[in-house]
């Protein structure tokens, strides 16, 4: 047994017993900015260690996990002792810490404060600022260095916050900031990130925060979640800890700060955790800024349709245009669709407002998925860049994961059945079976046949170690060890017969029995000979949701036309409301001012100009405005979820709303109410 420990072998013993999942080889080499030789060195002198105290490190799925007695942990622990703070900081982190303490101190800092803080000689540090500055001129900023002086970063203020905000996600993610903050204490300080945390904030400055963003956000539509509620919480420290060092926004001329729901919260959040000063207008817009990009869902309670529709409209083409580009069918994937399509939403918002992201899983996107990652790359280009809005590879990386998502189902529900013709012996037919069964999990094979005896029923293709003749199904010849290149042979006859199919293979039409079936079509037909059709000089878009809730009325649809308009305007400002590209915009609600479905096409006799994607502005010559009441039946919130998606896929519905007569257009949305394929 060792006799003890290396301060870098306690380490990983505490990464390993802190980590709720366990720890892999090539995560605590990176922690610790060494070697994978190195790591496993350490690993057989930390078991030998551990032997005494009946303790064993085991792996499973490539984590190393701690097991053993509670009571052999407990001795183990005393036995190891209070891990050394400066003990986390490798070089490399070093350098984050350097540019964190310059990013958040107004004004110059000495390199002996800097390196007292970081336990290193200030000449130690000298040479790494090259590094920190170059990093800082890469984001706008500068470094001032002058003997007798000290050294100062300098630049813009929103640009240094951002750069604060990217260095602290480096470090730790959003969810994991929410456990350190609620750890214990011992936990906590085991964290390398803790330290320079507790520094700037105290545990009940963090708490104090916390519970202020907890109580004003409960207000805010649609909510954050936990990581996007973390996420912003550390926008609101960073902000308040520049405001307190004297680095606050500065006004701009002409800014626009309408009072919106997201500035008022931001407002009410500012005036309570920085009670001394008055908040500036600036500094609520940034927020807000914040908030409305950490935002990930429509609210169900004003909702109508399944999702924001431009987000939905983007959502089909990027699909279309992965369909091209990877031959693969992808837009009858309806979860892929809602999954772009909700991620979308708020990302147009963050990549249109110069928000950055984080995404802890890009390189492993990248290494897992290369041509999926350049595809959808290609893709948004292709889309998004019609409206002047590029991806950043972050986004790329979340979108690429919604596409091998949704390639995994295809793998997982498309099960390929194949025989194995082998003449050479049923001992090379075994050896090829047990490797496609292990390089395709979603081949199945049926028959192994000789070669005269070959039955052509229940399979889709033949994999044989011989030329065939003769036969209809398509044939793969290849070698019992099933070497790379055959294995390319048979993904690309897949891929062929996966283009011929069309799509997944379809269950009956519907599953509801016939009188289901009567109902759904009696609903869709008492909708449709409710439309109202209208021809208006059209104004402002505020004009139409004037007329639109008054209408409604009017027609015994709805009883009070300012209920009506104010959920059309609480969902308006959920975000885009326009189809790109198709002069169509689309107006829709729930609200309790409904008394029944209500159905308006709005052809306008001037276009008038809308917000679409980005801060790109469309020009709409028909509205569509569908309202439903809060607590609408099934069958209605079901017909009209097959109108949207006909709305996305379906060019001549969108000619019908523009162009057809009342007979016509009333034909077509029954038509795509009841027969839209879900």
């Amino acid at each position: 047994m060792a006799s003890t420990l290396t301060d870098r072998q306690k380490h990983i013993l505490y990464l390993i017993l802190d980590s709720e999942q366990g720890m892999d080889v090539d995560g605590l080499a990176r922690r610790l900015d060494v070697s994978r030789r190195t790591v496993h060195r350490d690993l057989q002198a930390i078991q030998s260690w551990i032997d005494t105290f009946g303790l064993h490190l085991e792996t499973a799925d490539g984590k190393i996990a701690l097991t053993g007695a509670t009571g052999g942990m407990e001795r183990m622990r005393a036995a190891v002792g209070e891990l050394p703070i400066a003990l986390a900081i490798t070089p490399k982190s070093r350098e984050v810490f350097v540019a964190l303490d310059l990013l958040m101190e107004e004004g110059p800092m000495k390199l002996a404060y800097l390196g007292k803080q970081l336990r290193v000689t200030p000449a130690s540090l000298s040479h790494q600022l090259n590094d920190v500055a170059a990093w800082l001129r890469d984001r706008g900023l500068h470094m001032i260095r002058r003997q007798g002086y000290g050294v100062e970063v300098t630049g813009d203020e929103e640009r240094r916050r951002e750069a604060l905000a990217e260095l602290v996600h480096a470090q730790i993610s959003p969810i994991d900031l929410m456990k350190l903050m609620h750890a214990d204490a011992s936990k906590r300080m085991r964290h390398p990130f803790y330290p320079w945390l507790e520094r700037w904030f105290t545990p009940e400055r963090l708490a104090d925060v916390e519970s202020a963003l907890q109580e004003e956000l409960r207000v805010v539509s649609p909510p954050l979640d936990e990581a996007a509620f973390y996420s912003f919480l550390l926008h609101v420290l960073l902000a308040c800890a520049r405001i307190e060092q004297g680095g606050a926004l500065s006004e701009q001329p002409g800014e626009n700060v309408d009072e919106s729901q997201d500035e008022v919260v931001c407002r009410a959040i500012l005036r309570r955790v920085l009670p001394q000063l008055p908040p500036e207008s600036a500094e609520v817009y940034y927020l807000a800024k914040h908030l409305r990009g950490a935002k990930v869902r429509i609210a169900e309670d004003v909702r109508l349709l399944p999702m924001n529709l431009t987000a939905m409209d983007l959502a089909y083409q990027l699909t279309r245009e992965l369909e091209a580009k990877l031959q693969i069918s992808l837009s009858g994937d309806r979860e892929l669709l809602a999954g772009v399509a909700q991620h979308l939403e708020p990302a147009i918002q963050r990549m249109t407002s110069g928000l950055g992201i984080r995404n802890p899983l890009l390189s492993e996107v990248k290494r897992q998925y290369p041509g999926f990652f350049e595809a959808v790359r290609g893709a948004c280009g292709a889309v998004l860049g019609r409206y002047g809005v590029v991806a950043p590879d972050e986004e790329i990386g979340y979108l690429t994961m919604h596409l091998a998502a949704a390639y995994e189902r295809q793998l997982a529900e498309r099960v390929w059945h194949v025989r194995i013709v082998c003449p050479n012996g049923i001992s090379s037919a075994q050896l090829l079976a047990s490797r496609l069964k292990k390089e395709f999990p979603n081949v199945l094979v049926v028959g192994i046949e000789s070669l005269h005896s070959l039955q052509e029923t229940g399979c889709d293709f033949v994999v044989a170690t011989t030329a065939i003749e003769g036969v209809d199904l398509p044939v793969v010849v290849v070698s019992p060890f099933l070497p790379p290149t055959d294995v390319k042979q048979i993904e690309q006859l897949i891929s062929r017969l996966e283009r011929a199919t069309d799509g997944p293979r379809r269950t009956e039409a519907s599953e509801l029995d016939a009188r289901q079936l009567h109902r759904a079509l009696s609903v869709a037909e008492r909708i449709c000979s409710q439309i109202l059709l209208r021809e208006i000089t059209g104004g402002k878009l505020a004009d139409v949701i004037e007329q639109a809730a008054q209408d409604a009325v009017q027609v015994g649809h709805a009883v009070d036309a300012a209920g009506v308009k104010q959920a059309i305007l609480q969902r308006e400002r959920l975000g885009s409301i326009v189809l790109p590209g198709k002069g169509l915009a689309v107006l829709h609600a729930r609200s309790n001012a409904l008394t029944d479905c209500h159905i308006a096409v709005y052809r306008l006799r001037q276009a008038i100009a809308v917000k679409g994607v980005g801060v790109q502005k469309e020009q709409v010559d028909t509205v569509l405005v569908l309202l439903a009441k809060i607590d609408e039946e099934l069958e209605v919130i079901e017909l009209l979820g097959r109108l949207s998606a006909a709305l996305v896929t379906d060019d001549d519905l969108v000619d019908a709303l523009r162009t057809f007569d009342i007979d016509g257009l009333q034909r077509e949305m029954l038509t795509s109410m009841y027969n839209h394929e879900e």
